[in-house]
């Protein structure tokens, strides 16, 4: 006999432990805490609990579902994001022993429910997208459960998944370009010889999270996110090189360890685009895979767009990076639930 429940702080340890098993085989997945979800995911502002389905049977975890209804729009790492109108699909799972028997269809359907109550007309609910609050890295810089260096996501492959939702009435979100994962050796590079950046007014400066920028970052509006703090994220160990001009950073690369012993995550690179044509990003790439190696890294891997973020795209092809994966984003209108009954 199945149950479904939404989240309660009894169902933790029983939660850990299904989502350390059924998501185990997962790229670069890592074994979680109790208390890595319970910081991380449930005591965040984000998270409702009606929107954490669970399935029990017989008390353990058959399954579950993490709908996140639209963000509060008082923060400027969501108010830019497609999760500031729209819905998501965090995870859905189902134990092995118990697939084929409905149990899917029944927390998809419960979490689109839950989802509908929330979403205003011409709500979409996403699948495997990058703006996801919690999991991912919208709140700083910090490797997902599993995945890549900035989302869980769908990958491209995995076929049986993608059959489940488009059965469902989901389809792929339109696009231009891709989300991918990219990796490369950071090889035994030689520091690169620096541009004359005092001709632009620019002087560069090396950062981490024990030693902050105590300006201006000119992309952060907001003065809660000014010296590369991440409040929401906790302590999130990173280095970062940046040019700034007049007590502003004005571009930057920025990096953060991976759990894997050797690989560094390439969080960021950003040029301010009055910058831009001067070398300045090819710099500032090989200047952190330089450092990166002085650091004790072979591999470096990274999430990019191929259209959005076109020009470091072409930056990283040129300087060896591969793709390694490639991510689908799937939706459907959030009005609709699609039920069928477990």
């Amino acid at each position: 006999m199945i149950s479904f429940v939404s989240y309660a702080p009894s169902l933790l340890s029983r939660l850990v432990s299904f989502w350390n098993t059924v998501f185990q085989e997962r790229r670069h997945f890592s074994p979680i805490t109790l208390e890595a979800y319970q910081k991380r995911i449930v005591a965040q502002p984000t998270f409702d609990p009606q929107g954490l389905v669970l399935a029990l049977a017989g008390g353990a975890v058959a399954g579950l579902v993490h709908a996140i209804k639209p963000v509060p729009p008082d923060l400027f790492i969501y108010r830019a994001r497609r999760c500031r109108d729209n819905g998501s699909i965090a995870a859905l799972a189902v134990a092995p022993k118990w697939r084929g028997k409905g149990i899917g269809s029944a927390l998809l359907a419960r979490a689109e429910e839950y989802l509908a109550k929330h979403l205003k007309p011409g709500g979409l609910t996403y699948v495997g997208d990058y703006d996801l609050p919690l999991y991912h890295t919208l709140e700083g810089p910090r490797q997902p459960f599993w995945g890549d260096t900035e989302t869980m996501g769908v990958e491209e492959n995995d076929s049986e998944f993608i059959r489940f939702l488009t059965r469902r009435g989901y389809t792929p979100a339109p696009r231009e370009g891709q989300e991918v994962t990219m990796a490369a050796s950071v090889g035994q590079p030689r520091e690169p010889v620096s541009p004359p950046l005092g001709t632009f007014g620019l002087e560069e400066v090396t950062l981490s999270d024990t030693k902050p920028w105590p300006g201006r970052v000119a992309w952060f509006p907001d003065k809660e996110l000014q010296e590369y703090s991440y409040p929401l994220s906790g302590d999130a160990p990173y280095r970062v090189i940046a040019l700034a001009r007049d007590g502003t950073i004005m571009s930057h690369i920025q990096w953060y360890p991976m759990r894997q012993p050797g690989y560094a995550a390439l969080w960021d690179l950003l040029v301010a685009e009055s910058d831009r044509g001067h070398g300045l990003g090819r710099y500032l790439l090989d200047k952190g895979l330089w450092m990166m190696a002085r650091q004790g890294y072979h591999t470096v891997e990274l999430h990019t767009h191929t259209q959005k973020n076109a020009l470091a795209y072409r930056i990283y092809l040129r300087r060896g990076f591969q793709v390694v994966v490639r991510w689908v984003t799937l939706q459907k209108e959030g009005s609709k639930p699609s039920w069928i009954s477990a």
